[in-house]
């Protein structure tokens, strides 16, 4: 597997390589982060559980991740699907995950955690930072369900994570843009601003002019096919990181940033 490199510009040779946008990939299993890398993405991020919203991914699936692929990965610390209003002993059972997947050297852990009034649980997110280290921590799409975004981002800020998830409170990115163009405004590089949310080739270019944002989010996933079998019968839909969808979006990202286009045609998710 090869991972993408920045393309110099090649009308100054002196000039310093171009500044590319970002593109980090949902994973919840090895071939997923195995397409991501072939794709393009530059991050994973690694969870279990993505028809729960993302859950706290296997230490066996991290440690084997970890062995295929040279991207860093950001772990998924959640215990169970639904809200984020964790109790002392959620909160116990987050912080003993991230020790234990603490020892694999991951690039960076994603968490999160409400009050019941949805504002931030500054005691809770202090424990877990705490026991990060210098490993750095997204607060994820827990984000949005705060009611004051502004209040958010400055609990975030001051509490030391390094980025934050968001869709602007609606179910895509681009249709929450305007939202998180004032989030990222508000943020004045105190904290990264990471736009999520059916971020799709076809939409990139939207969002990016629309929210200022270098970087992007996303499953890319496609449903994988069933075979008439009776073992693979009687099970709700499966998804999979389609490496094309990701190689589409990775076309675009270059593109917006000014790089020369591959070879060719772009990626057939890519083609309009």
């Amino acid at each position: 597997m090869t991972r993408h490199t920045p393309v110099p510009d090649d009308t100054d040779s002196g000039a310093q390589p171009k500044p590319r946008f970002v593109l980090e990939v949902c994973c919840e299993s090895l071939s997923d982060v195995v397409a991501a890398e072939a794709g393009g993405a530059d991050r994973i991020e690694l969870c279990s559980a993505l028809d729960l919203g993302g859950l706290t991914p296997s230490l066996g699936l991290l440690l084997a991740a970890r062995a295929a692929t040279q991207l860093p990965i950001w772990v998924m610390i959640r215990p169970r699907g639904g809200d984020f209003v964790y109790a002392a002993d959620e909160v116990a059972v987050m912080a003993r995950d991230l020790e234990l997947c603490r020892g694999t050297n991951p690039a960076g852990f994603v968490f999160g955690a409400l009050h019941a009034d949805g504002t931030i649980d500054r005691p809770a997110c202090r424990t877990l930072l705490d026991l990060c280290g210098p490993v750095p921590a997204v607060f994820h799409r827990a984000f949005d369900r705060t009611p004051v975004l502004s209040d958010a981002l400055a609990a975030v800020t001051e509490l030391g994570f390094r980025r934050v998830l968001t869709s602007g409170r609606e179910d895509t990115a681009a249709a929450g843009a305007a939202a998180i163009k004032r989030v990222r405004a508000r943020a004045e590089g105190r904290v990264e601003v990471l736009p999520c949310g059916q971020v799709r080739a076809e939409n990139i270019e939207h969002l990016l002019a629309a929210t200022g944002c270098d970087q992007v989010h996303g499953s890319f996933s496609e449903v994988v096919p069933v075979d008439a079998t009776d073992g693979y019968q009687g099970y709700g839909v499966r998804m999979r990181v389609s490496r094309e969808q990701v190689a589409a979006a990775r076309y675009e990202l270059d593109r917006l940033a000014g790089f020369a286009p591959p070879r060719g045609r772009p990626p057939r998710a890519a083609r309009r």
